[in-house]
C-alpha cells in the first residue's frame, strides 16, 4: 500500500550552475537513493510481518476475561477444598480429644493416689517428729535436768563449801 506522506508537491531549488553531465549524476544518486529506499522498505515489510505473526499470540480482552473468570472459578473451589479439609482435621482433633481425655482422667486419678500417699507420708512424719520431740523433752526432763542438778550439787558441795 502506499502511503503518501503529504499531499504538497516538492519544489526543488533550481540549478544556477550547470557544469557538465549533472544529469548522469542526479540519476545516479537517484538510482542510489531507490535502492536504499527498496532495502528500506523491505525490512520494514520484514518487520511487519514478524509483529503480525507475534500479533496473532497477543490476547484479547475476551481472552483476558476469560482467563479472569477461570481463576474465580478455580480460587471458589480451592477456597472449597479449603474449608472441607479444615472440617477434617477438626474432626480428627475432636476424635483425639475425645480419646485422649479418659486417658488424661486416668493419669489425674493416678496424680490424686499420688498425693494422697505423700499426705500420709507427711503425716507419719509430723507423727515422727511429734514423738522426737516428745522424746527430746522426756530426755531433758528425765536425765539432763537431774544431771544438771548433780553437777550443780558436786560445784555447791566442793567448791562453796570448801571455801567457807
Amino acid at each position: 500500500m502506499d502511503y503518501p506522506i503529504s499531499n504538497t508537491t516538492r519544489v526543488f531549488p533550481l540549478l544556477i550552475f550547470d557544469v557538465g553531465n549533472k544529469g548522469d549524476h542526479q540519476m545516479e544518486q537517484l538510482t542510489k537513493r531507490v535502492e536504499q529506499l527498496e532495502k528500506t522498505t523491505q525490512q520494514i515489510q520484514t518487520d511487519v510481518a514478524v509483529l503480525t505473526a507475534r500479533s496473532e499470540h497477543f490476547a484479547t480482552k475476551a481472552d483476558i476475561e476469560k482467563v479472569r473468570a477461570e481463576q474465580g472459578v478455580m480460587r471458589v473451589e480451592i477456597m472449597g477444598e479449603l474449608g472441607a479439609l479444615e472440617q477434617r482435621i477438626d474432626k480428627k482433633f475432636e476424635r483425639m480429644q475425645d480419646q485422649l481425655n479418659p486417658k488424661f482422667d486416668k493419669i489425674d486419678l493416678i496424680f490424686e493416689r499420688i498425693d494422697q500417699k505423700f499426705e500420709r507420708i507427711d503425716e507419719r512424719f509430723n507423727q515422727l517428729e511429734d514423738k522426737i520431740s516428745a522424746f527430746n523433752n522426756s530426755i531433758t526432763w528425765k536425765i539432763m535436768i537431774p544431771t544438771g542438778l548433780l553437777v550443780l550439787a558436786w560445784f555447791v558441795q566442793n567448791i562453796v563449801l570448801k571455801m567457807s
